[in-house]
């Protein structure tokens, strides 16, 4: 006889998991609905872009195709902006709802995708509520500024989704749909230009498509080429898109320039990156918004040491490619997602992020639940003991999350915590000094600006803001030496060409305010003629 209660129970597994998934999700982000919008990017990218406040029109859909505003081609991010406004206006907890909202999603299709290609929904479940939970993750979810994360990853889990389908009955009808979510991914951030490659991971599992013994005569790649064939279409989008990232980077000056021991500092960052990222994923302490990038902490016996580990766990994860094919699939997921954002070609001044893990660190998860899984077995008390310890684990992720959103309320928590967690950040210096300027506390913001260009004499913002703040406490020959260290660090930065003809003015020097007037009109005419009516001005008077 048919036992009619165990089928609807199984029947009702998947659907059950996937709510307790989602409500625990929301359980824990709930608190991101009661931040504010901060200062670090969200004015860029809604607060104060025109284009985004007008909402979804002919113009501003125009814009977001064209643009390379802040230094990103991500034309999708823009107009879930724009629906935004127009759903929420400027009412912050809105867009952290589309944010949370989009992380749901994720998790979701992350559990019921490995279900589906597994069969193992327990550890399925147990790998996307790592993801969902995982305080690394909470800047890509509680930053408004990093819709681009969440969006493109869903486009992601799609792409993946449409992709198992098509692999299990390849033809054009079903191919199709691949390409159109990958497109639609790359439109949302270039990230997803690694995708093609864990395409092929999943093709060696757990869709097991790969020939391992191709027909006699044949050749591995022979034997194999219409996997191959299949992605080629989706390397070139990649491509592409990778083109479109390095132009609106190199665009806004984001891609740093240097010589070759530069370029060898940036490897060795790079290295002990991807081991810091493994090590914060187990112990996310300190975790903050910007870890300034150290040239002098990046030694030899660190990238040394780095190098060894991540050739030791290489070699372990391809020696183990038959019986634990998990432990590759997972290892190299990793590895290759991060490429793109490791640093190789460092864009910004910071050695790593948060951010960046919100995709790769999904193939450690992976690796390491499986893992667990076969090194329990088949015990007796395996269960209680994996219920036990998935509880565990995930109530001390969920306290560690609901703190670090906690730091994201508003720009100053933001930037505080910043200062403690990190040494010698000077971008929160810098941004935490903008903040007391904006609300006329000076003298202390006087004191964060000569910290931040102490600590990164390179900066030519630091300087500028100094200058300014300097200004208006009436220190106008301190200001003029500030004015000249930025123009020094960067001879081309029209703004600060202008602040310091200004400072000229301001201490009546009219020729060497007008020696700047002629270097903006080579630089910036606009600021040339805006520095040429303040001069006109003080010349009558």
């Amino acid at each position: 006889m048919v036992n009619i209660t165990h089928i609807t129970v199984s029947k009702w597994r998947l659907p059950l998991a996937l709510c307790l998934l989602a409500a625990v999700t929301i359980a824990v982000y709930w608190p991101v609905l009661q931040n504010g919008f901060v200062s670090y990017d969200d004015t860029d990218y809604v607060t104060t872009n025109m284009a985004v406040r007008q909402g979804l029109t002919l113009q501003s859909f125009t814009w977001a195709f064209s643009a390379f505003h802040a230094g990103n081609w991500h034309p999708l991010t823009w107009l879930s902006h724009m629906l935004d406004v127009e759903l929420f206006n400027l009412n912050p907890a809105g867009h952290h709802g589309t944010n949370l909202l989009l992380h749901v999603l994720n998790a979701v299709l992350l559990c019921a995708f490995l279900h589906r290609l597994t069969g193992f929904l327990g550890r399925s479940m147990v790998v996307a509520l790592l993801f969902a939970i995982h305080p690394l993750h909470v800047e890509s979810v509680a930053w408004v500024s990093e819709r681009k994360d969440v969006l493109s990853t869903l486009f992601w889990f799609l792409t993946m989704w449409v992709y198992a389908s098509y692999a299990g009955a390849p033809n054009l009808k079903r191919y199709l749909p691949i390409l159109a979510c990958f497109a639609l991914g790359l439109m949302a951030k270039q990230m997803l230009v690694t995708l093609p490659f864990v395409l092929l991971l999943l093709d060696y599992w757990p869709l097991q498509r790969f020939t391992n013994c191709p027909d006699k005569g044949q050749t591995w790649w022979r034997g194999n080429k219409l996997l191959l064939a299949e992605k080629i279409p989706l390397f070139l989008m990649s491509a592409v898109a990778s083109l479109i990232t390095l132009r609106a980077q190199g665009s806004a000056g984001a891609i740093a320039e240097g010589d070759s021991q530069s370029l060898l500092v940036c490897a060795g960052n790079a290295f002990i990156s991807y081991v810091t990222y493994i090590r914060n994923m187990f112990w996310p302490a300190d975790i903050a918004l910007f870890y300034p990038f150290e040239p002098s902490a990046v030694t030899p016996l660190k990238v040394t040491s780095a190098i060894m580990l991540l050739a030791a766990v290489t070699c372990l994860a391809l020696t183990q490619w038959k019986k634990r094919p998990y432990l590759t699939f997972g290892w190299f997921w990793y590895f290759i997602t991060l490429l793109p954002v490791i640093g190789f070609i460092r864009i910004g001044g910071q050695a790593f992020a948060d951010r960046y893990t919100y995709i790769p660190l999904t193939g450690l998860f992976l690796l390491i639940v499986w893992g667990i899984a076969e090194y329990v077995g088949t015990s007796r008390n395996r269960y209680v003991f994996m219920a036990g310890t998935t509880t565990g684990i995930c109530l001390i992720l969920s306290l560690l999350t609901i703190r670090q959103i906690g730091y994201w309320n508003n720009s100053y928590d933001l930037y505080s915590h910043a200062l403690t967690a990190v040494e010698r950040n000077w971008m929160a210096h810098n941004n935490i000094g903008i903040l007391l300027s904006q609300h006329n506390r000076n003298n202390e913001a006087i004191e964060h600006f000569q910290m931040s260009v102490q600590l990164n004499p390179k900066g030519v913002e630091g300087f500028r803001n100094l200058g300014n703040a300097l200004q208006m406490a009436g220190r106008n020959q301190e200001a003029l030496e500030a004015f000249r260290n930025a123009v020094r660090v960067n001879p081309n930065d029209a703004e600060s060409h202008y602040r310091l003809g200004y400072a000229f003015l301001f201490g009546g020097n009219i020729e060497m305010a007008l020696q700047e007037y002629h270097q903006l009109q080579r630089l910036d005419k606009t600021r040339a003629n805006a520095l040429f009516d303040f001069i006109k001005v003080v010349g009558r008077n």
